[in-house]
């Protein structure tokens, strides 16, 4: 899961370097372990997270926000519409719990897809 999310991040110019990197894609694992984990995102995303690198929540939730805003500068909006299939995101920037959000469903959805295949 990890290489899908990091080939998604590197298609729209987000690579290793960014703060912010390694804490979206925890925070995509988290959510996909556990979708409800959505629902309170700071108690059970950004907290964990934030242990596990030893880093405070807000400097998670602000580089996650460094992810977002690098990935809608080299055309992330037209990835988000092909992962929702919603012709609203090329002209919206979404909060960081939308962005995890919408990586995490995806992944379910691919997943589920890739299942029924083999099947």
């Amino acid at each position: 899961m990890k290489q899908k999310i990091q080939l998604l991040l590197h298609t729209t110019g987000v690579f290793s370097y960014y703060y912010g990197y390694q804490y979206f894609i925890r925070s995509v694992e988290l959510a996909v372990q556990n979708p409800e984990r959505l629902q309170s995102i700071q108690k059970e995303i950004y907290i964990t997270v934030a242990s596990e690198f030893q880093t405070s929540i807000t400097s998670v939730e602000r580089d996650i926000r460094t992810i977002r805003d690098v990935m809608m500068k080299n055309g992330g909006e037209q990835l988000l519409v092909q992962m929702t299939g919603c012709p609203a995101w090329a002209h919206k920037i979404p909060y960081p719990r939308d962005l995890i959000a919408i990586f995490s469903e995806y992944l379910i959805q691919e997943a589920v897809e890739l299942k029924k295949m083999n099947i």
